[in-house]
C-alpha cells in the first residue's frame, strides 16, 4: 500500500509541477516578449522618424534654395 501511495504521489507531483512551470514558462515568456516587443518598437519608431525628419528637411531646403535662385534669376 505504501508502495502505491509513494508512486501516485510521485507522478502527481511530477505533473504539478509539469504544469506549473508550463505556466511559469509561459508568464515569463509573455512579459520578456512584451518588453522586447516595447524596446524593438520604440527604437524602430526613432528610426523611422529621424528619417522622415531628415527627408522633409531636405526637400524643404531643396525647395527653399529652389526659390531663392528663382527670385535671385529674376531680380539678376
Amino acid at each position: 500500500m505504501e508502495e502505491v501511495l509513494e508512486e501516485v504521489m510521485e507522478e502527481v507531483m511530477e505533473e504539478v509541477m509539469e504544469e506549473v512551470m508550463e505556466e511559469v514558462m509561459e508568464e515569463v515568456m509573455e512579459e520578456v516578449m512584451e518588453e522586447v516587443m516595447e524596446e524593438v518598437t520604440e527604437e524602430v519608431m526613432e528610426e523611422v522618424m529621424e528619417e522622415v525628419m531628415e527627408e522633409v528637411m531636405e526637400e524643404v531646403m531643396e525647395e527653399v534654395m529652389e526659390e531663392v535662385m528663382e527670385e535671385v534669376m529674376e531680380e539678376g
